[in-house]
């Protein structure tokens, strides 16, 4: 046996690495997407709070969408999705994407506008604008 292997065995630690090679594809991938995710929600969140609209698709008129293209909140949205559906099937759900996931689903006359959506979730999450 190599030392690494006898340390571990008596020690019980292991380095991230080893703990990585454990884990199934689909938890490397979850791990990544999470990871992403987290730190784009933070960014569109911003850039939402400033102005821009089409993080939460509150305009669904045919000319909105041309000028409301926004590939990095698409991709967040669909990242969301993705990150659901995956801890869906562990009973495990995500708190950040739940949050996320809870202000794209207002809709409504009463609803706030999506920058106002922005900035409450940013300090909900207690980040700044």
């Amino acid at each position: 046996m190599c030392r690494r292997r006898i340390f571990v065995e008596r020690h019980g630690k292991r380095d991230a690495r080893e703990r990585n090679l454990r884990k199934s594809p689909k938890e490397q991938h979850l791990e990544t997407l999470e990871s992403e995710f987290a730190a784009l929600l933070v960014k569109c969140l911003r850039e939402s709070a400033a102005g821009r609209w089409g993080l939460f698709d509150h305009n669904q008129h045919k000319e909105a969408a041309r000028y409301l293209r926004w590939d990095e909140a698409d991709h967040l949205k669909d990242a969301a999705r993705e990150i659901r559906k995956i801890r869906a099937e562990w009973g495990l759900p995500n708190e950040l994407v739940e949050k996320f996931l809870k202000y794209y689903a207002m809709r409504g006359a009463n609803a706030p506008s999506e920058p106002k959506l922005a900035a409450k979730l940013l300090a909900e999450l207690g980040v700044e604008k």
